[in-house]
């Protein structure tokens, strides 16, 4: 982590200038203690941080190795809650002391702690407002686009190989899913455009609702002046009061019989304090007590505070002299994906680079950007899509042909509508459990769900179970070295004329004797 010292030294005159030198080393005295857990210095580099995880796993495996199970866990669990970190309380003591004696397990760990806090200070120091660096501060978004640069370096010589031999490049897989941003915008457009016109089709109206929080969770005012009421919530402590208040809201739709439907997108104001917005579709004659209920929970804290009612809770009905809701929503999927097809942000700055940063501050507290509900399964959807040929099922061909034709209003009627549980819906996915590599050596017994990823199994209809292709892909180095010719490119280029599209077969099975140099199974289909 790059050095705060500048900028703290600045603060530390600044507050000594406005308050008192008291002020000024209280200041320092508490930003100090804020960068040190226990025995850890947060400001510490990658490189720091890596050295710093070996030791810990080093000495969890060292200094346990002749203990029982139970001490060994005592041991490790009380080292590692020093951190204020935690595991789940049904992981079983094998499947977390293996955990403990692992460094990557550590790393990122601190590399998590390190970095939030590290951000968390840096809004402290004034570099995180409107007038300074909206969003997130340079140090952050120079340290985002690194984390890029690196990832997509590695996709680049990486390579996914099936177990009849077809080669996939790790890039290719990247820009054709929706973690490529341009797939995502168009898959969350196309979502909401098919639910918009279920709405009309049920004769529903659209809302579109803001949420914000109390001023104590606000660093800064646009001008870059401090604000006086903040209180030092960090941004995961202000988008977990929004979750909270938008649960209790939920439940009491459900205990009045209230069915409301749509998408929920998170973004920052410009100190990355977190608000949101709410797209909701509802039968007309709910709409004033959907209205009543979100307006309660929105300002149930500090409620008489200056500017609440204004600033706090703002509901909108959606009308058709207004644009549609898809339109209505448009600008804030692109503005928090890639600034497509926008100039500027809401505090008048570049779309794409405002994007970027929000992309970067959304990266580092884990934050998730788009969720809908009261909607069918979109991984069900996705599965679908890549399904290549047809399928004896009737009803399951025509949910494949709607998803692979973007109609999601044709496969949310297939699906039963809005608001139905999963097992009441007519088609769903079938998961089976797949070992992680990191407990292949442990007893199934000792070990929890935590252990396992669920892979996608089977395709239930009513009628029918659609078994899903399991290709057993390896993650390999590039194949060119193992094969007599090098790999064919894979989408939108030169395609092998034996393959007939978009699969190829490159240079037959994987080759026996000489394993490659690194290689891990993996649970794609």
């Amino acid at each position: 982590m790059p050095s705060i010292a500048y900028d703290a030294a600045h603060k530390y005159v600044k507050i000594s200038k406005q308050a008192s030198y008291v002020q000024a080393n209280l200041f320092l005295s508490n930003l100090s203690k804020e960068l040190q857990i226990a025995d850890l210095n947060l400001s510490k580099d990658i490189r720091e941080l890596k050295l710093f995880a070996k030791q810990k796993a080093n000495q969890c495996l060292r200094n346990t190795a002749h203990l029982t199970t139970e001490q060994a866990f005592d041991y490790c669990l009380n080292k590692f809650e020093k951190y204020g970190f935690s595991i789940p309380c049904d992981m079983t003591h094998v499947e977390a002391l293996t955990l403990f004696r692992t460094e990557k397990f550590w790393f990122n760990k601190f590399k998590t702690l390190a970095t939030q806090k590290m951000e968390s200070i840096r809004r402290q120091l004034d570099l995180v407002n409107q007038s300074k660096s909206a969003y997130c501060s340079d140090e952050r978004l120079r340290q985002h686009q690194w984390e890029k640069a690196q990832a997509e370096e590695y996709m680049q010589n990486k390579w996914f190989c099936s177990a009849d031999g077809e080669y996939v490049s790790m890039l290719d897989v990247y820009n054709s899913n929706v973690s490529n941003p341009k797939v995502r915008r168009a898959e969350l457009m196309v979502r909401i455009k098919g639910t918009e016109e279920y709405s009309q089709l049920q004769k529903h109206e659209s809302w579109f609702y803001t949420l914000t929080t109390p001023s104590k969770y606000h660093s800064h005012y646009p001008s870059g002046k401090p604000n006086p009421k903040y209180k030092a919530y960090s941004v995961k402590d202000a988008n977990d009061y929004l979750n909270g208040q938008w649960q209790k809201a939920r439940a009491q739709f459900d205990r009045e019989n209230i069915t409301v439907y749509g998408i929920r997108v998170v973004e920052p104001h410009h100190d990355g304090t977190p608000h949101w917005h709410l797209m909701l579709f509802m039968p007309p004659h709910q709409s004033a007590r959907v209205t009543e209920i979100l307006h309660q929970y929105a300002l149930e804290q500090d409620t008489n505070e200056r500017g609440a009612t204004k600033n706090r809770f703002k509901a909108e009905k959606i009308t058709s002299d207004k644009g549609s809701a898809q339109a209505y929503i448009a600008k804030y999927i692109c503005k928090n994906i890639d600034g497509e097809f926008l100039d500027t942000d809401t505090y008048g700055n570049d779309a794409k680079v405002s994007a970027t940063k929000i992309t970067a501050w959304a990266s580092l507290y884990n934050i998730r950007q788009f969720q809908f509900f009261g909607l069918p399964s979109v991984s069900l959807w996705r599965q679908l899509r890549k399904i290549n040929h047809t399928i004896d099922d009737i009803e399951l061909s025509k949910l494949r042909q709607a998803a692979d034709a973007s109609d999601w209003l044709a496969y949310l009627l297939m699906m039963g509508g809005t608001n139905i549980r999963k097992s009441e819906r007519p088609f769903a996915m079938e998961y089976e459990k797949q070992l992680k590599e990191l407990y292949e050596h442990i007893e199934p017994k000792s070990l929890s769900k935590h252990a396992y990823n669920n892979v996608p199994k089977t395709i239930l209809s009513v009628s029918a179970r659609y078994p899903i292709e399991n290709k057993q892909w390896l993650l390999l180095e590039s194949p060119a070295e193992r094969v007599d010719s090098p790999p064919f490119p894979w989408e939108g280029r030169t395609v092998d004329e034996v393959s007939e599209g978009s699969r190829r077969q490159l240079g037959g099975p994987p080759p026996r004797g000489e394993g490659p140099k690194s290689r891990r199974r993996l649970g794609l289909v």
